[in-house]
């Protein structure tokens, strides 16, 4: 190329270039991080917001643009800012410690990053449980040239779920009793409600406890409230009959799943997780954890406000949205699913009185829900409108991704090396430990890939909980039978028994973050660290992370006993793997009984432990060292044999039947001619009253506090 050439492809990139520069523009930002009273149920709760709002503002750029957000934390701890689903360099992702350093308290960060692609995304901090404390926000990218599905309007509505204890509180609880919010979300599956409900519910009981699988509920954690953009229920203003509006639906719960339903008529999803999609109407949408979906609706052309409400997948509570002016049409009321009819086969559920339309791509199996009480002629006359027709209209209702298509082609570069992650979902409720593999983020911290690799994850859930899983920096293929048009993601769910699989081109570096964005389950443990082979670390950056990963730490439960024939305590401090467990007896006859053990899990069903035994009364002691292992049998009836230090060995069988929704009947008989019964009523979660007869101390009455 000789000199007057170079000059003159010059001259045409610059008539190219110059006329992108002058559109794209620095979009700038700032906010403050800071606690915040808030009241969302009638008490008063200290939050955190961004902005002085929860959620924090929405953040809107154009593709091409540069946006630079300064964050300033006014609290007394760190935070950060994750840019969920967005495309940017690695430094700005805002993963603590493992991408970006975290904003000290007192201090200020600025994020800068161009913006590469439109859609619908959000904003989170990565510390710690602080986006269930309020902070997180929307983000709105636009395309240069405008959407290419168009409508008269648009509003984001930002979903969530708010409970006013500590969330680390919450956790707390959940490792103390993986079911302990069932009593609040009146979802106890007692043996009465069993019976009640006939030879199907006893069937599924029996066979699940066969298998060793506890009741099963669809939500971990009782919510206190449930909240769009901040409230239980909002209007839009200005909206005339016949307009069209584009719903920007962010699920930014920190662990419920939401169903989405329009009174007005059906909706039209034209994007998922920010990337667009074919049209597809459906009437109810079921929408997972930390997904983004946006979707068109059209108002009825009359003088009516219609509902857009979205409703807590458990059927404990729903917010609602008013689109338009005039007398409420309200969507239909979402009952809580019957569980008790529900095979952990997860397959064949009764359909009740529900119809289902035929619907390309329809699943009618239904494998995630049970249908038997969503009775869809039920309605909520709360606000004293208009109802949606009753009878049997049918609804259309998207089950996960079926149907959902690319309208561009997906595949991934021919020719590239391929590698395949087997990634097994598992956990353990009795100690609340979330897993890869039966392994947790602490014990097994990376999946090794490289860069340039065709990368295929199969996900294999063996649990019975949703799983919505969610890649940082990559967009993924979720092969749901489209072929070529497979849809892109970043987060997807995985249900309950099922396998799902997803691939994706490994074009970055570095170490990027995978996670559930349960974040309860997050917390438990089920994450890893992407990390490209041979790519430079960020050095002390992630050292201090990998030396966070290693602080597994303990939790707490104390049981104390006074009973009219004798006291104890129980006293448990546990981890991952790890649990130091002692117990004390003592009656009015001055006889005493006190073990020390440690325990180690091996998996959700084994657990060997090493300890002591002493005991004794007035007139002699007798100290002992035992051994032994405990493993959970058919039925749920747990198992303990041991050896003790004088050659003697014991077998120990015990279990609980929960009866009805506030009372267990509790039993264990070992092969030394002791048993002990109970019956126990809880008052509350932390006082219970119980009868119960020891082979030692005879029978009494008394309170346990549970703490």
């Amino acid at each position: 190329m000789n000199i007057k050439q170079y000059k003159l492809v010059m001259l045409l990139t610059l008539l190219t270039v110059l006329p992108a520069m002058a559109e794209a523009k620095l979009v700038e930002y700032e906010f403050d991080i800071n606690y915040k009273t808030v009241n969302f149920s009638g008490e008063d709760v200290q939050a955190m917001s961004v902005g002085s709002s929860i959620p924090a503002p929405t953040i809107e750029a154009t593709v091409g643009d540069t946006l630079r957000v300064t964050f300033h934390n006014k609290m007394d701890v760190e935070s950060s800012i994750h840019w969920h689903g967005v495309l940017l360099p690695n430094d700005q992702d805002g993963v603590p410690y493992l991408t970006t350093s975290p904003i000290r308290a007192g201090q200020s960060f600025t994020y800068e990053y161009p913006i590469t692609h439109h859609g619908t995304y959000w904003y989170h901090s990565h510390t710690q449980l602080q986006e269930q404390r309020g902070v997180y926000g929307s983000l709105v990218f636009h395309p240069k040239d405008g959407e290419k599905y168009k409508a008269d309007r648009e509003y984001v509505a930002v979903l969530s779920d708010w409970t006013n204890e500590n969330p680390m509180q919450v956790l707390r609880n959940l490792k103390k009793d993986g079911d302990y919010y069932a009593l609040k979300k009146d979802s106890v599956q007692s043996w009465l409600k069993v019976f009640q409900y006939g030879p199907e519910a006893i069937k599924n009981r029996l066979n699940s406890s066969w298998t060793r699988m506890g009741p099963m509920d669809l939500s971990d954690v009782g919510y206190d409230a449930f909240l769009l953009n901040g409230k239980k229920e909002s209007a839009v203003d200005g909206l005339k009959g016949g307009e069209t509006v584009r719903l920007r639906i962010v699920n930014a719960s920190a662990s419920s799943y939401q169903y989405v339903e329009f009174a007005g008529g059906p909706m039209t999803i034209v994007a998922a997780d920010g990337i667009d999609t074919e049209l597809k109407e459906v009437d109810r949408l079921k929408i997972s954890v930390a997904e983004t979906y946006d979707v068109l609706v059209q108002l009825p052309d009359d003088n009516m406000a219609y509902e857009f409400r979205a409703s807590a997948e458990d059927g404990t509570g729903y917010s609602s949205l008013w689109l338009g002016e005039g007398h409420k049409m309200v969507a239909r009321t979402i009952e809580k699913p019957n569980l008790f009819l529900i095979d952990h086969s997860m397959h064949d559920m009764d359909m009740g009185d529900m119809k289902i339309d035929s619907m390309e791509g329809m699943d009618h199996s239904m494998h995630d829900m049970d249908m038997d009480d969503m009775k869809m002629d039920s309605v909520d006359h709360s606000n004293m409108g208009h109802t949606m027709p009753a009878g049997n209209t049918a609804i259309r209702m998207m089950n996960e991704y079926d149907g959902l298509r690319s309208p561009v082609k997906t595949t991934l570069p021919v020719g590239n090396p391929d590698r395949e992650v087997l990634l097994e979902l598992t956990g353990n409720m009795e100690r609340y430990v979330w897993s890869f593999n039966n392994k947790t983020l602490a014990e097994e911290d990376k999946i090794l890939i490289r860069k340039g690799e065709n990368v295929r994850f199969k996900f294999v859930n063996r649990t019975m909980m949703h799983h919505p899983l969610h890649l940082h920096g990559h967009f993924f293929r979720v092969l749901n039978g489209q072929e070529e048009y497979s849809p892109l993601k970043h987060t997807v769910n995985v249900p309950p028994m099922e396998t799902v699989e997803i691939e994706f081109y490994a074009n970055e570096e570095k170490d990027w973050f995978f996670h559930c964005h349960n974040l309860y389950h997050m917390k438990g443990g089920m994450a890893r660290v992407v990390r490209y082979e041979d790519a430079p670390s960020s050095g002390e950056l992630n050292d201090q992370f990998y030396k966070n990963l290693k602080q597994d730490p303990w939790y707490s439960s104390v049981d104390t006993m006074i009973y009219s024939n004798f006291i104890g305590n129980e006293t448990r401090f546990s981890n991952t793997r790890n649990a130091i467990e002692l117990g004390v007896d003592y009656d009015n006859k001055d006889e005493y009984e006190i073990d020390v053990a440690y325990e180690r899990s091996i998996n959700r069903f084994l657990d060997v432990f090493v300890g002591g035994d002493f005991q004794g009364d007035e007139l002699k002691n007798e100290n002992l060292a035992v051994l032994g292992m405990s493993y959970v049998l058919p039925m749920l009836i747990d198992s303990e044999i041991r050896l003790d230090s004088e050659g003697n060995t014991r077998l120990e069988f015990s279990s609980d039947l929960q009866l009805t929704d506030r009372t267990k009947f509790d039993w264990l008989v070992n092969t030394d001619d002791e048993y002990r019964l109970g019956l126990e009523y809880e008052i509350s979660k932390k006082i219970s009253l119980v009868v119960n007869y020891d082979s030692d101390y005879d029978g009494g009455v008394g309170i346990k506090g549970k703490f």
